[in-house]
C-alpha cells in the first residue's frame, strides 16, 4: 500500500480487489450477445465459477443488460446508423418492422443471477451513461471494480474509462472477457493495458482472495 500525503493507495492486486470494497460487473451476459462472441464456450463456465467465487467472499455481482431504445420514437440518428451497420442493412430504415424480442434480453442460464446480486438495465455500451450504477456502487462502499462480459472493446473498455475517470480502481478480466472478433479483443486489452489499466485473470483474482 502507497501512503501519499496520508492517502491510502492501493498498490497490488489483492489491495486493489480486497472484497471488502469490490464489485463484480458482468458485461452483457444476455441471450442476444454474449453467445455471440468467439470464446463463449470458454467464457461462460469460467465466469460463472468466478462469479460463485465472488459471492462466496461477499464480493457483489452486478449484470448489465443492453435495452434498446424503441427506433421510430426514442433512438437518436446516429445510433439508428450504428444499430443498421450492427445487423448489415444499408439503410435504418430496414429495421422498422423488427421487433424486439424480450428473451434476448434475458442473462444466459449458465450465468443466471442468483438471490442478492444486481441486474441494471441501460441504453448505451457504457455502464455509467444514464444509469444509477454509481450512486449504487458509492452507497454500497464500492471503491474497486472487477469488469467481465462481452464486449472487449465496447461496453467493458468504455465503462472501464469511465469508472477511473470516477475514481474507482478497474481490473479488466483478461481472461473474462470477449467479443464477436477476436482481432478487436486482444487490440482492446492491448490498448487497456498500454493505457494503465490492471488487467488480471480469473485465476489470478481468486488466488489472491484464496479461493479453492
Amino acid at each position: 500500500m502507497f501512503d501519499v500525503a496520508g492517502k491510502k493507495v492501493p498498490s497490488t492486486l489483492a489491495e486493489i480487489v480486497d472484497p471488502r470494497h469490490t464489485a463484480l460487473v458482468l458485461w452483457d451476459m444476455q441471450a442476444g450477445i454474449a453467445p455471440r462472441a468467439f470464446n463463449h464456450e470458454a467464457l461462460l463456465p469460467r465466469l460463472r465459477t468466478f462469479a460463485a467465487q465472488a459471492r462466496a467472499r461477499k464480493v457483489p455481482v452486478f449484470y448489465s443488460i443492453q435495452a434498446d431504445l424503441d427506433l421510430a420514437t426514442e433512438e437518436t440518428g446516429v445510433w439508428m446508423k450504428v444499430r443498421a451497420k450492427r445487423a448489415g442493412l444499408p439503410d435504418p430504415a430496414q429495421l422498422l418492422p423488427s421487433r424486439i424480442d424480450p428473451k434476448r434480453e434475458s442473462i444466459v442460464p449458465e450465468l443466471s443471477p442468483q438471490p442478492g446480486d444486481t441486474v441494471f438495465r441501460k441504453r448505451r455500451p457504457n455502464g455509467f451513461h444514464g444509469t444509477d450504477l454509481d450512486l449504487i456502487l458509492r452507497n454500497r462502499g464500492i471503491r474497486a471494480i472487477i469488469l467481465g462480459g462481452v464486449s472487449t472493446e465496447a461496453g467493458v473498455e468504455a465503462t472501464a474509462r469511465s469508472a477511473r475517470d470516477l475514481g474507482y480502481e478497474v481490473v479488466v478480466l483478461s481472461d473474462g472477457t470477449g467479443s464477436l472478433s477476436r482481432e478487436a479483443h486482444e487490440l482492446a486489452l492491448r490498448l487497456m493495458s498500454l493505457m494503465y489499466f490492471d488487467l488480471a485473470t480469473t485465476t489470478d483474482i481468486a488466488g489472491v482472495w484464496g479461493a479453492a
